[in-house]
């Protein structure tokens, strides 16, 4: 394999643009932190792309393992996997700095009652308490936007107090922020099937403080530490994790479990498997390699792939039978690696194409540049409408930390990311509507001229 085709090359270059991004980002003009939601993209994005390094190496040095859970990866196109990879996401970055200011209607609701704050935090604990007992509100007769806004007063509270205790050094909005990121965790715990909603207050927590703080600086105090902590204890604990995804409360309380499906952390453990490692876990280079192997034996599909899209913008009232649209049990199903059970009628597993290797798939690499750039524009047009600076601004701490979050995982699984997207928008945006007459709902960036 050539040294310009080697996937471990490509994917490491993509990880120094991504670090030269977010370092540019982090100490702009006057050594003050700019955030915006490319930085934490480029996490992700980097995350991926180190994940993808990890992999193809192991495939150098031990070749494709039966045992591994990527072992659909096409080895002919692991190289084309990386490329693709490090392109559509590059045009994602240039997409996203030829938007600059634009955006759509802005999602301001301004709190700056104390009281108000306070019935916040307790509504905040009434959701969670009702997450935790298995009685969570149902929307959905409305729309999913509607639930997934309910979801996010739960999830992004925490980073909403957070962000607070970080920007006005208060110890009652640090208790705050910590008791809805025990519950989360709690509820988790008992409740969740994928390990990252585990992990997932703690990122919450520890971002939404380091992001009131305002400077970058903050992470090379030891401050950070406490999250340095979390996170190589959950690495550490990963595997196990995943040999109890039905109870994790039993990850803590029992070890026999662990050995049945990743064995002990040793060299000939990590040869054997590589199902309890946290980096390989977030590769997409089996994904994306199957890609190619699509296109070699059909050719493009010319937008077929993302065709279901267009369903979800017809409501269900006039189409009762819409089929829900699963494009990742699609893809399982069209590459092999899933069938349709005989009792549910459905795929029993679920592949994500990611957003470069949908759009490849479609259109080739004309929609990956093309759709790269549109995909950056409508992220900073939906980012800039959060109007995130003012911490006071409760929707745009939903609506932001919403983005900032699913940003870290590079986006989406696939395209389908933009509809929930576009829902949930649009019931932020119903929200604001409503509230308008009864709250300051004028971005104070804009009325102050800033």
């Amino acid at each position: 394999m050539s040294a310009i085709g080697d996937p471990v090359l490509i994917s490491a270059s993509l990880i120094l643009h991504c670090i030269s991004f977010i370092y540019r980002q982090a100490f702009s003009v006057r050594h003050k932190s700019k955030l915006n939601l490319m930085s934490t993209f480029a996490i992700g994005v980097a995350i991926t792309a180190l994940g993808n390094a990890v992999f193809s190496y192991r495939l150098g040095i031990f070749g494709l393992n039966q045992d591994s859970m990527y072992n659909y990866v096409i080895l002919s196109h692991v190289s084309d996997s990386a490329m693709l990879w490090a392109i559509g996401n590059t045009f994602i970055f240039i997409g996203y700095e030829w938007a600059g200011k634009k955006s759509f209607a802005p999602l301001t609701v301004i709190l700056d009652d104390k009281l108000i704050i306070d019935y916040i935090f307790r509504f905040s604990i009434f959701m969670a308490i009702l997450s935790i007992t298995g009685n969570i509100v149902n929307l959905g007769f409305i729309s999913g936007g509607a639930q997934k806004v309910l979801a996010l007063f739960n999830q992004m509270g925490v980073l909403y107090f957070a962000r607070l205790w970080g920007k006005e050094k208060s110890s009652k909005y640090m208790n705050y922020a910590i008791i809805l990121c025990v519950t989360r965790v709690v509820a988790a715990l008992f409740q969740a099937f994928l390990r990252i909603e585990l992990l997932e207050p703690f990122i919450i927590f520890f971002g939404g403080y380091f992001i009131g703080v305002g400077s970058a600086r903050i992470l090379f105090s030891v401050r950070i530490i406490p999250a340095i902590l979390i996170l190589g204890f959950f690495a550490s604990i990963f595997g196990n994790l995943g040999a109890n995804r039905s109870h994790f409360i039993d990850a803590f309380i029992s070890s026999d479990n662990i050995t049945k499906v990743v064995p002990s952390y040793t060299v000939v453990a990590v040869q054997e498997s590589d199902r309890g490692n946290m980096l390989i876990r977030g590769s997409n280079i089996a994904q994306i390699s199957n890609i190619f192997q699509l296109v070699d034996r059909k050719g493009y599909y010319n937008g077929q792939a993302s065709l279901p899209l267009v369903y979800a913008f017809i409501p269900r009232f006039l189409w009762p039978e819409k089929p829900t649209i699963e494009l990742g049990s699609w893809f399982a199903l069209e590459i092999g690696v899933a069938t349709i059970s005989q009792y549910t009628n459905r795929s029993n597993n679920s592949v994500n194409m990611s957003i470069p290797g949908q759009l490849f798939l479609d259109f080739g690499w004309f929609g990956v540049v093309i759709g790269g750039v549109l995909i950056g524009l409508l992220l900073a047009m939906f980012w800039n409408a959060s109007h995130f600076d003012d911490v006071h601004n409760l929707l745009g701490a939903l609506w932001g930390g919403y983005l900032l979050f699913y940003s870290l995982f590079g986006v989406g699984a696939d395209l389908q990311i933009f509809i929930t997207f576009i829902s949930t928008y649009l019931v932020f945006l119903t929200i604001r509507t409503i509230l308008k007459p009864y709250a300051n709902t004028e971005p104070r960036t804009l009325v102050e001229g800033k």
